[in-house]
C-alpha cells in the first residue's frame, strides 16, 4: 500500500506540498477504489483522521450508488466530473463539487486515482431560495431565456475541460399561431403546457429543456460524445410531439420544426450556437417542415441514414429479421459434408435479403453486435442438434465471433450455457475468430482461447492470411483451424503470387497437425491444385450456396455426388 501511495504522488502533476497545502479538498484512491489519502482540508470537511479511511472508499460519504457511477464512468473515461450529495462522518449533508482525474505511471497505466471535492452547499442553499420566477416560464414551469443563457455558461465550461460536445435542439411548434387563433387563447395554452411535458419527460436529468415566449422550446443536450444522440432524441420528440392531444372540442395532432447546433463545431457561445440552431429550424420550415436538421448541413444526411440503420437493427433483433444460413465444408478425402457454417442474414421487410457487411459495421459500432452473435451462436447450435438427432451425429457447426463478443468477460460461460442448453458436445462447436481479433490484447486472447479449448470447443482463424499474426503466436495459439482467405483461392490459378502464398499455408497447417480450409471455392481448376497441394477441406459455391435451414436439410438428406479430381491424398 504504502509503495503504491508513493508512485502516485511522485506521479501528481502537482508536488506533495500543493495537495497538502491546497484550498480544496483533496484525496488519492487506488484502481479498486479504497482511499490511500488525503489532504487536511478533506479530512476537515468529512471528518475522518488518515488511519480511519483505512479499507473505506467514497462510497462512506456518497452512497454505494453513486460510488458505483463513479467507478463506471472512471472505467470508460478514466475520468468523472459531477455535483453529488454527501454525508459526513458526522452525518451532516454536504453538497460537494467533485472532479477526479487518473494518475498513470510512464508506460500509460493508472496506477491511482486524484479527488477534488469543493463544498458548494452554502451556494446551492443560496440558489434555493431565490425567487423561481424569475428564472422560469409562468405558463409551463420550464426554465425560461435567463436561466438557458446560465445553464449553457456552465455547460460549455464543462464541456470544454472534458472534450465532450453539446447540442442545442431549437424546436418551433408548426402552424401554432395559426392554430391558436382558432381555438383560443386557453385551448392554446393547453396544447403548450401539454408539450412541455411531454418533451421534458424525453431527456435525461442533466440535459435542460427551456420555454421561450410564444411556441418555442429549447433542448440542451450535454455530455453528448456523438452527434446521433442529438438526432436520435429529436425523432422522438417529433414523434411525441404527434401525439394526438385531447382538449375540450376533441383531439388536436401537432407537427414541430428542429434545428440543431453543435458546440463547438458551430460555436463556442450560447449566442451564436442559438442563432446557428435558429438557421437551421428556418431550412427544415422551408423544405416543408415536420422534420430536423443540422446547422452544417452536411451532417444532415449522413446522420439521419446511420440513425435509420441503428434503429432499423435494434427493431430487426426485436421483430426476429435475422436468419441463419448454412453453408457446407467438405472432406477432401471422403467427398462428405465435415462441417458447416453458419452464415447470418438479414430479412429486411423492404430490402429483402441483405448480407452481413451492409449492416455489421453499425451494429459493431453501437454494440449490437454482441446481441446479434449470442443470437447466432445460440440457434446455431439449436439447429445442429436437429441435424444430429436426425441422423448425422458427427456433423459439426462452424460459428464467427465478433471482436466484441470475444472481448466479453463471459464469453466462456455463455459457450458453455449454450451447450449445455443445446445439449451438443462441444468439440461438435467450432469458433471462427479472424487474425485481427486473435492479436488485438494477445495475452487476453490466449487466456480466452485456452477456457475455450478447456472447454472442448474448436477454435479456427479466419481469413487466414490477410491479417498480421506471427509464426511465434501462432504456436501459442490452442487452435484447430487454419481457413485460408478467400482473396487468395480467387487468383490460385492465374496469381503465382496467390497460388505460393496459398500452398505455404497449406504446407504449414499441415505441418502444424491443423486442419486447413480453403474458403471461396468457386471453379474446378481451384479444386485441383488446392487437392494438390494437400488441402484437406474445401468450402465454396462450387459444392454449395449458402442455404436456408431447410433447404441444407433436403441438402443433407441427399447430398450431391461431388466429382473429386485425383489428388495425392489417395494415391
Amino acid at each position: 500500500m504504502k509503495d503504491t501511495k508513493q508512485k502516485c504522488m511522485d506521479c501528481l502533476s502537482l508536488d506533495k506540498k500543493v495537495f497538502v497545502c491546497s484550498s480544496d479538498a483533496m484525496a488519492v484512491i487506488n484502481p479498486e477504489g479504497y482511499y490511500l489519502d488525503q489532504n487536511r482540508v478533506h479530512a476537515e470537511l468529512f471528518g475522518h483522521p488518515d488511519e480511519a479511511l483505512n479499507g473505506l472508499t467514497p462510497a462512506i460519504y456518497f452512497g454505494d450508488s453513486s460510488f458505483l457511477k463513479i467507478k463506471k464512468n472512471l472505467s470508460e473515461k478514466g475520468i468523472y466530473r459531477s455535483e453529488l450529495s454527501g454525508k459526513t462522518a458526522s452525518r451532516a449533508e454536504k453538497q460537494i463539487d467533485l472532479s477526479i482525474s487518473s494518475i498513470k505511471d510512464d508506460q500509460g497505466k493508472t496506477l491511482c486515482y486524484l479527488m477534488t471535492h469543493r463544498d458548494i452547499t452554502e451556494c446551492k442553499t443560496t440558489e434555493e431560495h431565490i425567487d423561481p420566477l424569475t428564472h422560469h416560464d409562468l405558463l409551463t414551469g420550464l426554465p425560461n431565456r435567463r436561466l438557458l443563457t446560465d445553464r449553457f455558461s456552465q455547460a460549455i465550461k464543462l464541456a470544454g475541460r472534458k472534450g465532450e460536445k453539446l447540442a442545442l435542439l431549437y424546436i418551433d411548434l408548426d402552424h401554432f399561431n395559426r392554430l391558436r387563433d382558432e381555438l383560443g387563447h386557453t385551448s392554446g395554452d393547453e396544447l403548450l403546457v401539454t408539450i412541455a411535458g411531454r418533451l421534458s419527460g424525453c431527456v435525461r436529468d442533466c440535459d435542460t429543456v427551456i420555454h421561450l415566449p410564444l411556441d418555442i422550446f429549447v433542448i440542451l443536450l450535454t455530455e453528448t460524445s456523438e452527434i446521433e444522440h442529438a438526432a436520435t432524441i429529436s425523432q422522438k420528440m417529433l414523434h411525441l410531439i404527434a401525439k394526438p392531444i385531447l382538449i375540450e372540442t376533441g383531439p388536436v395532432v401537432l407537427s414541430a420544426s428542429i434545428g440543431i447546433s453543435l458546440f463547438p463545431d458551430d460555436g463556442t457561445d450560447s449566442t451564436t450556437l442559438l442563432d446557428h440552431a435558429l438557421v437551421a429550424m428556418s431550412r427544415v420550415k422551408n423544405q416543408g417542415r415536420n422534420g430536423y436538421q443540422f446547422y452544417s448541413e452536411e451532417l444532415g444526411p449522413k446522420t439521419l441514414e446511420r440513425i435509420e440503420l441503428k434503429m432499423a437493427i435494434q427493431r430487426a433483433i426485436e421483430a426476429e429479421e435475422f436468419q441463419v444460413y448454412y453453408q457446407p465444408q467438405i472432406d477432401m478425402e471422403s467427398g462428405k459434408i465435415a462441417c458447416v457454417e453458419a452464415l447470418l442474414r438479414w430479412s429486411h421487410p423492404e430490402k429483402g435479403l441483405l448480407p452481413p457487411s451492409s449492416f455489421i459495421p453499425m451494429a459493431e459500432e453501437t454494440r449490437l453486435v454482441v446481441e446479434i452473435d449470442t443470437w447466432v451462436l445460440r440457434a446455431a447450435c439449436r439447429q445442429l442438434k436437429i441435424w444430429q438427432d436426425a441422423g448425422f451425429p458427427d456433423l459439426r457447426i462452424a460459428i464467427n465471433l465478433s471482436a466484441f463478443q470475444f472481448q466479453q468477460q463471459n464469453l466462456c460461460t455463455l459457450v458453455d450455457e449454450i451447450l449445455r442448453e443445446t445439449g451438443i458436445a462441444p468439440d461438435a462447436l467450432e469458433l471462427e475468430l479472424t487474425e485481427s481479433i486473435t492479436m488485438h490484447d494477445i495475452d487476453k486472447g490466449i487466456e480466452t482461447m485456452k477456457h475455450l479449448h478447456h472447454l472442448g470447443v474448436r477454435i479456427a482463424i479466419d481469413d487466414f492470411g490477410v491479417g498480421y499474426s506471427s509464426l511465434g503466436y501462432l504456436r501459442q495459439f490452442p487452435i484447430h483451424t487454419l481457413k485460408i482467405d478467400q482473396s487468395f483461392v480467387k487468383g490460385i490459378c492465374h496469381n503465382p503470387d496467390d497460388a505460393a502464398i496459398t500452398a505455404a499455408i497449406i504446407a504449414m497447417a499441415n505441418n502444424l497437425n491443423l486442419e486447413v480450409i480453403a474458403e471461396g471455392v468457386e471453379t474446378k481448376d481451384q479444386v485441383i491444385f488446392l487437392r494438390e497441394h494437400l488441402c484437406s477441406n474445401m468450402q465454396g459455391f462450387y459444392f454449395s450456396r449458402p442455404l436456408t435451414a431447410d433447404r441444407f436439410s433436403h441438402f443433407l438428406a441427399t447430398p450431391p455426388q461431388f466429382k473429386l479430381p485425383s489428388s495425392p491424398m489417395n494415391n
